[in-house]
C-alpha cells in the first residue's frame, strides 16, 4: 500500500518510541520546498561501478585503519567525511587536512573512495532552514575539492530510516524526519552535478527493519512520494538479517525500485557484518556454507556492490560488537585472513 506522503508524516508522527525534538519539527522543511528541491535533480550520466568489494569502517582516516585495509588486498571503502569535523562551528570555515590525507593515502594504493556526507555537526542551529543553506555550501565544497582528487561517488548520510548512527540525533525520530532528508538528498544531488561530471550519488544505505528501522518500503515511499526518482544513482541496503538470503534481500529492493517506476537503477549493499569471530574462523570452519563471512561473500553477487563491515572494532567498549577484522587496538582476528584470501581467490 502507498501512503500519501502527508498521511504518513501524520501517522509518523504519533508513533509512541522515540520522540522527535520540537526544534527540529516545528521547522521541517514544508512539502513544497522539498519538491521544489527534488525538482532539480538529475541522474547522472556517470557508469556506475558493479562487482565492487571493499571494506566500510568509521575509522577510515585514521592512517593505521588506512594501512590495515589496504593489507586486505580490497580496492574500495566507504569512508565518512565528517560534516562536524569538517566544519566544527558554523561559518568558521572548513578543515580538510584530515580528509585530504586520507583520500591520497587510498588513492597511493589503488583503493576507491565511496565517501559519505554525514553527522550534522551538534553546533550548527537545530533549525532546518539553518542547517539547509549550511549543508548546501558544504555539499559543494566537498565534491569541488575532492572530484579533483579522484572521488566521485557520494553518499548522503547513513541509514535515514534509523536515528543515531550518521543522521541526527538518537533522540529525534527519523520517521518523521523521512521529508528534511529527501530536501538534502536532493541538495547533494544539485552538489554533485554542478561540480563533478563524473560524480554518482548513493542513497544513504538504508537499516534492515532487523536492526529496528523503519521499513524499506515505507521509507522508500515517502521518499519516492516527494519527487526524489532522480536524485540518487545507487539504491543502498544494509541486508542485515539475510545471512544466506541476499538474493532474497535483492528481490525486495528490485520490487520497491519497480514499484516505484524506477525498475534497473544499481543496487549497492554497503554495510554488512557479522560479529561471531569463531564462526569466521577459516582455519576452524572452511565450509563456505556455515562460515558466515564465506557465505556473505559468495553471495555478493545478489548486488552490484558489498561493503563488509568493519576494519576494526567500533569501540573498545565492553558490549561493543566485535564486528572488526581486528580489534579496537589493530590486534589481527582470525576472520582478517579469511577476508584477505577471499580477496586473493577472486583475482
Amino acid at each position: 500500500m502507498r501512503w500519501p506522503f502527508p498521511l504518513l508524516l501524520l501517522v509518523l508522527l504519533v508513533l509512541p518510541g522515540l520522540p522527535a525534538r520540537a526544534d527540529l519539527l516545528s521547522t521541517a522543511p514544508g512539502i513544497d520546498t522539498i519538491k521544489a528541491a527534488t525538482a532539480q535533480c538529475i541522474l547522472g550520466r556517470a557508469p556506475v561501478p558493479t562487482g565492487v568489494l571493499g571494506l566500510s569502517d568509521p575509522h577510515a582516516s585514521d592512517p593505521d585503519v588506512i594501512d590495515l585495509i589496504a593489507r586486505t588486498g580490497v580496492d574500495w571503502v566507504r569512508a565518512e567525511f565528517h560534516w562536524s569535523v569538517i566544519e566544527p562551528e558554523p561559518g568558521g570555515g572548513y578543515r580538510w587536512s584530515v580528509y585530504d590525507a586520507m583520500v591520497r593515502d587510498y588513492h597511493q594504493r589503488g583503493i576507491n573512495v565511496l565517501g559519505i556526507l554525514t553527522y550534522i555537526p551538534d553546533s550548527q542551529p537545530r533549525d532546518w532552514d539553518a542547517i539547509d543553506a549550511a549543508f548546501q555550501k558544504f555539499a559543494a565544497a566537498a565534491v569541488r575539492r575532492y572530484a579533483s582528487r579522484g572521488v566521485h561517488h557520494w553518499e548522503v548520510f547513513n541509514e535515514p530510516n534509523l536515528t543515531g548512527y550518521g543522521w541526527l540525533d538518537k533522540g529525534v525520530n527519523a520517521n518523521a524526519m523521512l521529508g528534511a532528508y529527501t530536501l538534502l538528498l536532493a541538495r547533494a544531488n544539485r552538489a554533485v552535478r554542478e561540480n563533478d561530471p563524473n560524480g554518482v550519488v548513493v542513497i544513504g544505505g538504508l537499516a534492515s527493519d532487523q536492526h529496528r528501522g523503519l521499513p524499506a518500503e515505507e521509507t522508500m515511499d515517502a521518499i519516492y512520494d516527494l519527487g526524489a526518482k532522480d536524485c540518487f544513482d545507487v539504491m543502498a541496503y544494509h541486508p542485515y538479517g539475510y545471512q544466506n538470503r541476499f538474493p532474497e534481500a535483492r528481490a525486495r529492493i528490485d520490487a520497491i525500485l519497480a514499484a516505484a517506476g524506477d525498475s534497473g537503477k544499481p543496487v549497492w549493499f554497503n554495510e554488512y557484518g557479522w560479529t561471531d569471530q569463531a564462526e569466521m574462523d577459516m582455519a576452524r570452519n572452511p565450509d563456505a556454507g556455515s562460515n558466515p563471512m564465506l557465505a556473505a561473500l559468495g553471495q555478493r553477487g545478489s548486488a552490484d556492490a558489498l561493503f563488509w563491515f568493519a576494519a576494526k572494532d567500533y569501540s573498545r567498549r565492553t558490549g561493543t560488537p566485535a564486528f572488526g577484522l581486528a580489534t579496537y587496538d589493530l590486534q589481527l582476528r582470525p576472520s582478517f585472513e579469511t577476508f584477505r584470501s577471499y580477496i586473493d581467490s577472486i583475482r
